[in-house]
């Protein structure tokens, strides 16, 4: 049996492409940060961004991100300078997935966060405060995510951030994506030089 295909001689149609995961999240971060009070709309429809918007409603004090990866490291940025004190958890195999990296940033701008059981791994106790600390240094090939989740909470801390990246920098779209996002919503964040991103 054989089909016989033609294109027609022109076609007129209305397409809603779906949102984008890593744009929605960043933004519901961004949104949450600047005490936003009209929710974006035409958000991703993913699990990621449903737990993210879950975790952000009401600030419950025990947050379960299931395996999202994305929410996990962005609110753990997020809850560090957020008023209060929360558990952040996640399905078992999320619990071990490695996030020491990030909490040794965070601590070494001036968050409270502690292991509740195994270090170096979710769930995490974090207790919301000011971060004093405004400059530090990451390896470049780190996850993106480790690096937007720095970048985005910079916005809020008293003297801002300067974030140093050393060696190979491998991820450069989604950091260029999350300062982009920032500066939409008023932040001013760019590079300063090839290897140095102020906010």
């Amino acid at each position: 049996m054989q089909y016989t295909v033609s294109a027609p001689a022109s076609l007129h149609a209305t397409i809603q492409l779906p949102a984008s995961k890593s744009i929605s999240n960043r933004v519901l971060i961004l949104h949450s940060l600047a005490h936003g009070n009209i929710l974006p709309c035409n958000l991703s429809d993913c699990d990621d961004t449903m737990v993210m918007t879950r975790a952000l409603d009401g600030n419950p004090g025990h947050i379960d991100i299931l395996a999202a990866g994305t929410a996990m490291r962005f609110l753990t940025a997020y809850l560090s300078v957020t008023p209060g004190t929360r558990i952040i958890t996640g399905t078992q195999r999320m619990q071990q997935r490695p996030i020491r990296i990030l909490v040794d940033a965070l601590r070494e701008l001036g968050a409270r966060i502690e292991y509740v059981r195994n270090e170096g791994f979710p769930p995490l106790h974090i207790t919301g405060t000011e971060l004093k600390g405004e400059e530090i240094s990451l390896a470049g090939n780190v996850s993106s995510q480790y690096i937007s989740a720095l970048l985005m909470i910079g916005a809020v801390l008293p003297k801002g951030l300067r974030l140093h990246l050393t060696g190979d920098i491998i991820s450069r779209p989604y950091i260029n994506l999350t300062l982009q996002l920032m500066r939409d919503f008023g932040a001013q964040a760019d590079w300063t030089s090839k290897d140095c991103i102020t906010v």
